[in-house]
């Protein structure tokens, strides 16, 4: 239950102080700004000083919508993109006929996906696992905003942390892993290559690295006929193919609303 108290941290105040002000006023964010800028003595001038430096928006608001929840974010943990939102619309259509699912977040951050499968399917059990600690701590966090307690946070590498119990018995497996090369690093937008976490970006000298283990580690979990759905980037897209359809079923990589080809996926034979 969502406490009627301000908090004291800056973030979740600012977060606090935009919901209670709601459909109250006409510029609910803006407002809720000055207001906490006020009382902790900060200036907007201090807030543009920090985006100038390249600081995320999302992590000086404290925030990031993403489908139906609004998220908290800040320095540990990758800002969800508006990409992912579509991920997370196939991955649900891979278990719309199955009867409370059981589901698999590899690498959740902010528990974006993990969360919004669990809202959008209450009948699944969502597990998701976390290699980052900080991370996994604002995906606890976020879970507990929600109030999301069929969503379980392990913190380990992968799949690894699961239980052995869910061997041969997860209906899905969905990851937005880290798939970009090294050399790519220097050319991103300074608040992503400077602010966010590396470990949840980049992957190794070819960027495959770390999406083939996901390929390779997903099929002992996964039931016959289960699904593993994946982010990914057109650069890298006929690769993961290759990798998919060796292992896969019903291989294919699809194009997101920009024509991009972004959803890889693959169903365990």
């Amino acid at each position: 239950m969502r406490s009627n108290s301000p908090p004291s941290d800056g973030r979740d105040a600012l977060r606090w102080a935009r919901r209670c002000l709601g459909a109250a006023v006409e510029s609910p964010q803006t407002e809720a700004e000055i207001l906490v800028t006020h009382v902790l003595g900060l200036s907007r001038a201090d807030l543009v000083t920090r985006r100038l430096r390249g600081e995320p928006l999302q992590y000086l608001t404290g925030h990031q919508a993403f489908r139906r929840l609004d998220l908290a974010v800040g320095p540990g943990v990758l800002v969800p993109r508006p990409e992912t939102e579509m991920l997370v619309e196939h991955a649900l259509g891979r278990v719309a006929g199955v009867a409370s699912p059981v589901v698999v977040d590899v690498g959740t951050g902010s528990a974006a996906i993990a969360l919004s499968i669990a809202v959008e399917r209450p009948d699944a059990t969502v597990w998701a696992t976390e290699v980052s600690a900080e991370a996994a701590s604002w995906a606890r966090r976020n879970r507990d905003l929600v109030g999301a307690a069929s969503v379980t946070v392990v913190e380990g590498d992968l799949l690894s942390p699961l239980p052995a119990t869910l061997r041969g018995a997860v209906d899905l497996v969905v990851a937005n892993p880290p798939y970009l090369a090294a050399a790519q690093l220097a050319g991103l937008a300074a608040d992503v290559r400077d602010h966010e976490p590396l470990v949840a970006t980049v992957s190794g000298p070819t960027g495959l690295e770390v999406p083939t283990r996901v390929v390779e580690d997903a099929r002992a979990w996964l039931r016959p006929g289960g699904w593993l759905v994946m982010e990914t980037w057109p650069g890298q897209a006929d690769d993961l193919l290759a990798l998919l359809s060796a292992r896969y079923a019903e291989a294919a990589i699809h194009p997101d609303l920009t024509g991009s080809l972004r959803i890889a996926e693959g169903r365990a034979p």
